[in-house]
């Protein structure tokens, strides 16, 4: 694959993302302006509201000019919140091309197409959708866009294996990909022994401990939909949607869905989440204002749980058990560090900190302004969040690791 063709399929793969991204939103809209339209509304409002989804899920945020909806004045507010669904569906495509495009012979023009085809049309997208009403900003739907599918396109194609059509299809690596990972190797072997020993196995314990987070919450917000399907049923009915109404308002809420598992993540930890300014849910309690007319919500615990602080051992079992189970990922630990005590530490502390800056970035990706007045704030308080996940991960990695990467005394031993 030359330079050219590179390029070329890079520019087209992210057309062809933004056409489906926009497409999933404007079709349903589109029947609906035509079937149940009166023609008081035109077209372009079903285009518009694509393009604001598209450009939200790409981290464009939106400022919206103080204004009347069906009879309620509202003050000017920006929308800033991910909605996660359409921005991970975006990013899995995004890294599918970057590992398919691995195989090239050069990178950069496969790189620089993708990040200029994506963020043009973005920004072009952006022209024909804007209004007095909403502002996106001069340049913000160029280069938000770019880095996104540029970004994820970078890091796609120099991680990992080598994408390879059939055994002896591929040419010559890419001088970038060759460059870039023995940098990152080269990078990693001059670490101190104390931190190039332990980052494996602690990195593996602190991924495991918030994916078992996530998992958690979305075994917990699948149980409580299907039990309170009644509940569900009756927000829909009250809103007296039409068909195409509520199709509308389903894919809404699958595209804040993940938000809600980031959400119920935190809420297993202890720390909880707020739904406006001045609201929390947690294990502990929960106080609550006005929630927006959406079904999914039926999810969120309405009330204190009485033994609800018991979540809380989720991550610390997580960690425990994860611990336990990098034993045979933790040989290199347990050849170099001379103590127990040091060995479980340095262990401990590394594992800790990953699932902290992990939890972190969840919390501020998933989080964010969602409406005017109390709406200007929803999500988790990311810091307090990273310190809970670190002390949580800390304690049980350090007590196993007292056991699970005791240091050998010989090479024997080691044998």
């Amino acid at each position: 694959m030359n330079r050219g063709l590179s390029f070329a399929i890079a520019a087209l793969q992210a057309l062809i993302i933004i056409a489906s991204v926009v497409g999933l939103i404007v079709a349903p809209l589109t029947l609906a302006w035509f079937i149940e339209g009166d023609g008081s509304v035109d077209w372009i409002v079903a285009l518009q509201v694509a393009g604001y989804a598209f450009l939200l899920a790409c981290g464009v945020p939106l400022h919206f000019s103080a204004g009347e909806l069906v009879g309620i004045t509202f003050p000017a507010f920006t929308l800033s919140v991910l909605p996660l669904g359409l921005t991970l569906l975006m990013a899995l495509m995004a890294i599918r091309i970057g590992y398919r495009l691995s195989a090239a012979s050069s990178l950069w023009p496969a790189w620089l197409g993708g990040a200029a085809a994506f963020g043009g049309v973005s920004y072009g997208l952006s022209l024909v959708i804007q209004t007095e009403a909403v502002v996106m900003g001069e340049w913000g739907p160029l280069f938000i866009p770019a880095a996104f599918f540029g970004g994820l396109l970078f890091i796609a194609s120099i991680s990992g294996r080598r994408f390879e059509l059939f055994e002896g299809a591929n040419g010559p690596e890419a001088r970038e990909r060759v460059f870039l990972r023995g940098l990152a190797s080269s990078a990693f072997e001059k670490l101190h022994w104390s931190i190039k020993t332990v980052l494996p196995p602690a990195t593996r314990i602190g991924v495991s401990v918030i994916a078992t987070l996530l998992l958690t919450s979305s075994l917990m917000i699948a149980l409580a939909l299907g039990f309170g399907w009644i509940e569900v049923l009756r927000l829909y009915q009250g809103l007296g949607l039409s068909l195409f109404g509520g199709l509308m308002l389903t894919i809404g809420q699958l595209a804040i869905l993940p938000n809600l598992i980031a959400f119920g993540a935190s809420w297993i930890s202890g720390v909880g989440f707020a739904i406006g300014e001045g609201s929390y849910v947690s294990p502990l309690a929960t106080q609550l204002g006005p929630l927006p007319a959406m079904p999914v919500f039926a999810a969120i615990p309405t009330g204190g749980f009485e033994r609800g602080i018991l979540f809380a051992l989720v991550p610390v079992l997580a960690a425990f058990f994860a611990t336990v189970l990098s034993r045979k990922f933790s040989d290199g630990l347990r050849w170099e560090y001379a103590t127990r005590f040091g060995a479980a530490s340095a262990l401990a502390l590394v594992a800790a900190t990953v699932a902290a800056a992990l939890a972190l970035l969840l919390a501020l990706v998933a989080s964010g302004s969602f409406g005017p007045g109390r709406f200007s704030w929803v999500g988790i308080d990311a810091l307090v969040f990273a310190g809970i996940i670190f002390v949580q991960v800390l304690v049980p990695t350090f007590l196993a690791s007292l056991v699970v990467v005791r240091p050998y005394s010989s090479a024997d031993e080691r044998k």
